[in-house]
């Protein structure tokens, strides 16, 4: 709806006939000025009254359109069922405290960009928030996908890292040269870092460590993974993971944040 634009002007005009020297004044002008200013001034006030309520629906409208945007463009996250001995018999690299209730564990691939963006953008803010206050242990298995050559020697050379206690350094360093990966690295990396290095390259040629991986890779399979980075998420409890949540990709810091709250939350309430 819009005011009729002729009526502020012929209010103007009544007006100005009210308060000025008129050449032709007279008291029956005066009084038929007098009604048709209060008329005008009638009208527009029912015209204001209802062009505010057309506003205030136009208001709640774009905010109902708003809610439904924000709405769907939040994550989905898959169900999946409860899923047992979460640390796999204590052979995974883990972060946190091990009497963490809420758990994160993660299925990546050391030449998947979008895994280290999510290294850089998010990995560190949930391990100051979660990981090192003791609210949420954070364990890894690998995933390697086919179309990634170097991936799989990558992830050997974590592994072979972890039997030295060095997982999380070597993964790093993995991550921080993406587009370096090979041997030299790998070699240079396990020297800084002194391992072991008769131990170290034993370890790379070690077909059991293949194994491993390949068991991680049919694990996450098995559950639905495609692709990388995703994560399970769910509450601890008797080392399984209960309720858990599947995360696929390298979502913010806050849709992690989010989650790992609503879960904690869960928690406090039972």
């Amino acid at each position: 709806m819009s005011i009729n634009p002729l009526k502020p002007v012929l209010l103007a005009a009544v007006m100005t006939s009210v308060i000025s020297c008129q050449p032709q004044d007279s008291a029956r002008h005066q009084e038929e000025a007098q009604k048709e200013l209060a008329s005008l001034k009638q009208d527009l006030k029912q015209e204001i009254a209802q062009l505010r309520q057309e506003v205030a629906s136009i208001g709640a409208q774009v905010k109902e359109i708003h809610t439904i945007a924000t709405a769907s463009q939040q994550p989905q996250f898959r169900s999946l069922p409860t899923q047992s001995n979460l640390d796999n018999d204590g052979q995974l690299p883990f972060l946190g405290e091990a009497e963490a209730q809420v758990a994160i564990l993660e299925f990546s691939d050391f030449q998947c960009p979008y895994c280290k963006r999510y290294i850089d953008k998010a990995f560190s803010k949930i391990k100051t928030q979660y990981i090192d206050t003791g609210k949420v242990r954070y364990l890894t298995r690998h995933f390697p996908l086919s179309f990634h050559p170097k991936a799989q020697g990558a992830a050997v050379a974590a592994s072979c890292a972890q039997q030295q206690q060095a997982y999380w350094p070597m993964r790093e360093t993995l991550f921080a040269n993406i587009s370096k990966l090979d041997d030299a690295l790998y070699q240079q990396t396990a020297t800084k870092l002194t391992l072991d290095m008769t131990r170290f390259n034993a370890c790379l040629k070690d077909e059991q460590i293949a194994d491993k991986i390949a068991m991680d890779t049919a694990y996450g399979s098995s559950i639905g993974i495609r692709g990388t980075p995703s994560f399970i998420i769910g509450r601890v409890e008797n080392n399984r993971l209960l309720e858990p949540k599947l995360v696929v990709g390298a979502q913010s810091y806050e849709t992690f944040a989010t989650l790992l709250d609503n879960l904690m939350e869960t928690k406090a309430a039972q």
